[in-house]
């Protein structure tokens, strides 16, 4: 064979044997990818948590292969809430096995609204009007309250009883409810719910007497248990069995606690005299706050065991006005403190309104004495929250409160924050 043939030859064979490995390659890498669902695209191919990539589980947002496709967002609930920014005229809370649930009054219009501590929304309930409503307490399934209406002259006040229905199938409102509820009688100044929210205890400027009477919370039949020629007093219904009657503080006279009967009317006194007394009692009527006039234009705060009669610091300085017992913790107490004291005469310049706090939240235990701050609501709210009407849920899930700089309501979440 010619020599020149020879190396033809020779280089066909190794063309071959390229081709022939290169198509054994080819086949291999293929066969390797199909069997495990690879591709070269690293966004492709079934994820349970979406078509993230690498290792980003659980990323939200639009998927890029098909941008008519969105995945949810996670709504983030902020543990200290503003509910409303406007001024609201009393609050109630619910707590059912998913949720806490929250209505209060427009003071300004008199809408009931309602929040859910697992949502942003807010709902309107009902357009009926009832303005100038800055006062209201309600029952254990927050659908009825009594509340307190400013008269026109912005001078007479009145007290109504109220509920919450259902509207008529033939009603065009955009509301699902209305309000249904009658005036209670003239001269009732104050009122307090049971702890089972299902009574209600009423005090009653009347013929100069200070008259106190106990009704079911539904509007029925109200009796009287007693009468005083004490006028000026708040009052609470703390334990099933005990209704409080604090006197009205101020720094230039004594003040009294009183524990009264809701079955019989009698009276015990339990605290006073003292300057600029006010109280309040925890629920199972152990344990009672009081803050006083202190020295040199402050107020001091202690915790006073009512078994034993004894008086103990409770570290914080603030008014009992700022603080609210627990529900459920009994021996718990939630309380206000000024971030930093504020000389005045107290509690008489915080009652009038020419003496404002910048509040922290703190958790006081009567029990051990132990002390915890909860909130710091100025850096959270960025705004100077000046707090009263503080209360809480059933499960003391959640603090709510208003701010006495504008009136707006906020609420707390305890679980978190703790």
């Amino acid at each position: 064979m010619p020599r020149k043939t020879s190396t033809l030859i020779i280089i066909a064979l190794i063309i071959l044997v390229l081709l022939a490995f290169g198509l054994f390659w080819y086949f291999f890498m293929y066969s390797k990818n199909s069997s495990t669902g690879t591709t070269n695209n690293p966004t492709s191919g079934f994820s349970p948590f979406g078509q993230t990539g690498g290792h980003q589980q659980g990323t939200s947002g639009s998927n890029t292969n098909n941008p008519n496709t969105t995945y949810p967002t996670e709504v983030v609930i902020p543990a200290l809430r503003q509910l409303s920014a406007t001024p609201i005229g009393g609050y109630g809370a619910s707590t059912t096995a998913s949720t806490t649930i929250v209505r209060w009054i427009d003071r300004g219009r008199g809408n009931i609204l309602e929040a859910h501590e697992d949502s942003l929304t807010i709902n309107t309930l009902s357009n009926t009007l009832l303005p100038k409503t800055y006062e209201s307490v309600w029952n254990k399934s927050i659908s009825s309250f009594i509340g307190s209406i400013l008269g026109d002259d912005n001078e007479t006040i009145s007290a109504i009883f109220a509920t919450i229905l259902p509207q008529s199938t033939s009603t065009t409102s955009v509301t699902p409810y209305e309000l249904r509820g009658k005036n209670l009688p003239a001269g009732i100044v104050s009122y307090a719910t049971s702890p089972k929210k299902d009574k209600i205890f009423m005090f009653a400027i009347q013929n100069g007497l200070g008259i106190g009477y106990t009704a079911p919370f539904n509007g029925g039949t109200a009796t009287q248990i007693f009468a005083t020629p004490i006028t000026q007093v708040n009052v609470d219904w703390p334990e099933e069995n005990t209704i409080t009657i604090t006197t009205k503080g101020s720094a230039n006279s004594n003040g009294y606690l009183y524990f009264i009967s809701p079955k019989t009317g009698v009276w015990k006194q339990i605290l006073g005299p003292l300057a600029g007394l006010s109280a309040t009692v925890s629920h199972d009527a152990k344990f009672a706050l009081i803050s006083t006039a202190g020295t040199g234009d402050s107020v001091a705060t202690f915790i006073y065991s009512i078994a034993s009669s004894t008086v103990n610091d409770a570290v914080i300085e603030t008014l009992a006005d700022k603080c609210t017992w627990g529900n459920f913790y009994k021996n718990v107490v939630y309380c206000a403190v000024p971030f930093q004291a504020v000389t005045g005469v107290y509690p008489d310049d915080w009652y009038k309104g020419t003496l404002s706090t910048v509040d922290k939240i703190w958790q006081v235990n009567a029990a051990t004495g132990e002390v915890h701050l909860i909130s710091s609501v100025f850096s959270e709210a960025k705004k100077s929250i000046d707090a009263f009407n503080l209360g809480l849920d059933d499960k003391d899930n959640y603090l709510f409160f208003m701010n006495k700089n504008d009136l707006s309501f906020w609420s707390l979440d305890l679980v978190t924050s703790k």
